[in-house]
């Protein structure tokens, strides 16, 4: 991709992630000007939409359209999917990289995914099947949560892609959890895959981001503008932010491939973006009930 592999991999999940949980109605030429933005600055994984179905996530309709305009940028585009329709959609479009997601934590799985954990893995293992598993992302939800289910949760994921990403989806992650899990995680992913951290705001967050660095974690996801989160989880409300994660990064020497200057554009389109005028709160709030039932929330 024209540039040499920094030491910390910035993932970008705010053009899905963070736009989807937006209360306002987010125009796809504004999806595309900010991944191009993002792209431009010198970030090399995107995650550029989500293949469900735009009744339930209204800002990520046309994923389509979206990914067909950007996917001859320099850098690795990836879609969420929830199942095979979503990846047979996407193919269709040229997309080759998929995001999965499940929890160790049955009692997460039922109540935000609506099926049981042995359901939605069997799902995952149908979306994806004929993938190749380099091109498959398995985010964990509820990873840092002590869960008994994870060992076996970080072994399924790893049968089906080769990163596993650990997600402190309520943002009650504690240094120690973190460093647990991801010791725990290392005793599998040293040897068949790679690892990668998802954190959300709370007041431990750059003491956890610390405590993942510190403990091999080279890869992280973050959000432009800090937009996303699990907003309905107190604590948890906004992603780490993409401007945190860069300063945080120069401000230790660690090379993230991106300079904070080179975020502003992608920063004035989000701004832009975030204080446009919500569409209605009670279909906002339907939508995003119902987006939980699709298990798009990390």
């Amino acid at each position: 991709m024209g540039r040499g592999q920094p030491t910390v991999v910035i993932y970008e999940v705010g053009p899905r992630d963070g736009l989807q949980s937006l209360p306002n109605y987010v125009p796809r030429s504004d999806r595309i000007r900010l991944i191009r933005s993002l792209q431009k600055a010198g970030i090399r994984h995107i995650e550029a939409g989500s293949f469900v179905h735009p009744k339930w996530v209204p800002n990520m309709a046309e994923s389509g359209k979206v990914f067909e305009a950007v996917k001859d940028l320099d850098c690795h585009l990836s879609v969420l999917v929830p199942n095979r329709k979503g990846v047979v959609r996407a193919q269709t479009v040229g997309a080759e990289n998929f995001n999965i997601f499940f929890s160790p934590c049955e009692k997460f799985n039922r109540a935000n995914y609506g099926r049981s954990y042995q359901e939605i893995v069997d799902g995952c293992k149908e979306a994806i099947q004929g993938i190749p598993r380099e091109n498959v992302r398995a985010y964990l939800s509820m990873a840092f949560n002590g869960d008994d289910a994870l060992p076996n949760a970080i072994r399924q994921a790893l049968l089906l892609a080769h990163t596993v990403v650990l997600c402190d989806t309520d943002g009650t992650a504690t240094p120690v959890d973190v460093d647990s899990a991801v010791q725990l995680a290392r005793n599998y992913t040293d040897t068949l895959g790679n690892l990668a951290v998802h954190l959300h705001h709370s007041e431990n967050v750059f003491d956890n981001l610390q405590a993942a660095y510190d403990a091999g974690v080279r890869e992280f996801d973050s959000s432009i503008g800090g937009i996303g989160g699990c907003p309905f989880v107190k604590g948890a409300e906004a992603n780490l932010a993409t401007e945190e994660l860069v300063i945080w990064c120069n401000g230790r020497n660690i090379d993230c491939g991106v300079k904070l200057r080179d975020l502003k554009p992608a920063l004035k389109i989000i701004d832009r973006i975030k204080y446009q005028r919500p569409r209605s709160r009670l279909r906002y709030h339907i939508a995003k009930a119902k987006s939980l039932i699709l298990g798009v929330v990390r």
